[in-house]
């Protein structure tokens, strides 16, 4: 009799037991991480009064938009593989878009592939060379232990069939007819396709095309990312799925219906003598394009509606995450990798310490925060979303990471931040935001002199009167100099 109650006793147990197991693989939170590419904070959600973006704005109601979310080096290669890492460029090694995050790297994603998630990745997450790579079906800097599963884009990219306009004064787009051919010829994953003037982002041709029946990156990077939650609803795994949106990075393709919402009459673009002071240092300049009125304006069109192009991509998204019953046990990023001058300056694309290059939109919704529809004005540093993501999952911490966890400002987004300013850095230059101040060195090299900038970001937030040179504010500078070195060398270690 006893044995009997024993071997029932025991039989309880170990069904108990079986149940906590399966609750506890169930329970394990999925994360759908998106990127864009070159999106400023030039956004309806961050208080923009043109550029709509609906569907950000919805995310933003779910969860916690952070106002002053910086990157730590505003071009392409070294942010992603920042962000990936949770490290600083100078820690990683990737200090350009020629390098590659090490093999033996325990990435974000890989972290949980080493955790029994299933791993996928769609369009662009880390560096992938916009439009060439995509036209060639491409993605030479992909770490290929981050992942279980891989979409490169194959996309027309600015020879998609449609209205095309090259506003950065050569007209490139004579050359498309030949060019679309040699794409249609070519077969993927062989070799990129080089558009004629494109350099970092800096070329500025718009593509209106008919409908979203074309093969438009973003729209391909939608369905493809619907396809493999689809599959995830059915197998039940936990997933990690990052969705790299092309958009708004130039050519500027998208749909006409995407542009139709934005007269260029009406865009509010800045004047060249807006931003004409002599007392900023030679590095912080822009390039020699300068495009005349009515072209600055047809520019922030472009990037306007391929703004809301990625958006309503985006949106699609997030449906299918609602439809299938995935979004209450999904940890939801929407990041962009840097952000974008158009024409602020008098500079154009990134790889600037201005604001507008470094500052970029980051929006978190996960399971269980108390936070929604609010704001945080903390600093954050892109390196922080490792440690994030990897303490909302309940996943062990990586060691080798330099950023910090916001998982709880996630709940109260006004409490203390272990991080009191935020840290940048470019080629030849480095950028420090503490308080209201924005403060940029530049050493001096062999070609050009040492220089500084100190702007007040409360009195004088478009970064129009350089007070570095201001007796007035001679400590303020001294006391920002000394934080950025420490700031400067901590990073790499």
């Amino acid at each position: 009799m006893k044995r009997a109650m024993l071997g029932t006793v025991l039989s309880a147990m170990m069904l108990a037991t079986l149940a906590i197991e399966t609750i506890a693989v169930a329970a394990k939170p999925n994360v759908l991480f998106i990127m864009a590419d070159d999106l400023n904070t030039a956004l309806s959600g961050y208080g923009h009064p043109q550029c709509k973006t609906p569907n950000l704005d919805k995310l933003a109601k779910t969860g916690v938009s952070f106002t002053r979310a910086y990157c730590q080096y505003p071009i392409c290669g070294p942010s992603r593989a920042s962000i990936m890492t949770g490290q600083y460029p100078e820690k990683n090694g990737v200090l350009d878009n020629g390098g590659k995050v090490k093999k033996d790297r325990i990435t974000l994603p890989r972290l949980f592939r080493d955790n029994g998630y299933w791993v996928g990745r769609v369009g662009k997450i880390y560096h992938l060379g916009v439009p060439g790579e995509v036209m060639g079906g491409l993605s030479a800097s992909d770490h290929a232990p981050s992942w279980d599963y891989v979409y490169n884009l194959h996309a027309m990219e600015s020879l998609t069939p449609g209205k095309a306009e090259d506003l950065t004064g050569e007209d490139s787009t004579s050359k498309y007819p030949e060019l679309r051919e040699e794409w249609k010829r070519r077969k993927p994953g062989v070799k990129k396709l080089m558009i004629p003037g494109n350099h970092q982002g800096s070329d500025q041709v718009v593509v209106e095309t008919a409908d979203d029946n074309c093969l438009l990156a973003d729209g391909m990077s939608a369905d493809r990312a619907i396809e493999l939650l689809r599959e995830r609803a059915v197998d039940k795994k936990p997933f990690f799925l990052g969705v790299g949106f092309l958009r708004p990075h130039t050519p500027y393709v998208a749909p006409a219906k995407d542009f139709a919402q934005y007269d260029y009459r009406e865009m509010k673009a800045p004047s060249v003598a807006e931003y004409a002071t002599a007392d900023i240092p030679a590095q912080a300049k822009g390039k020699d394009m300068q495009p005349d009125r009515t072209k600055r304006r047809k520019i922030r069109r472009g990037y306007y509606g391929s703004v809301s192009y990625m958006d309503r991509m985006l949106g699609r998204v997030l449906d299918e995450l609602d439809r299938l019953g995935l979004r209450e046990n999904t940890i939801i990023v929407f990041v962009s990798d840097h952000g974008y001058l158009l024409g602020e300056h008098n500079a154009w694309a990134k790889s600037k310490l201005w604001e507008e290059s470094t500052r970029v939109p980051l929006i978190i919704s996960a399971p269980g925060q108390s936070a929604s529809a609010v704001e945080c004005d903390h600093f954050v540093e892109l390196v922080d979303l490792y440690p994030t993501v990897v303490e909302l999952a309940g996943l062990p911490a990586d060691t080798g990471t330099q950023g910090l966890s916001l998982a709880e400002l996630l709940n109260t987004p006004q409490a203390v931040s272990g991080r009191q300013d935020a840290f940048i850095q470019v080629e030849g230059g480095y950028g420090l935001r503490s308080g209201k101040w924005a403060y940029m060195w530049y050493p001096a090299t062999k070609k050009y002199e040492e220089g500084f900038m100190l702007f007040d970001m409360d009195k004088d937030p478009k970064q129009i009167r350089n007070l570095a040179a201001n007796p007035e504010h001679a400590e303020t500078r001294e006391r920002l100099h000394q934080r950025l070195v420490e700031r400067k060398e901590s990073a790499k270690n």
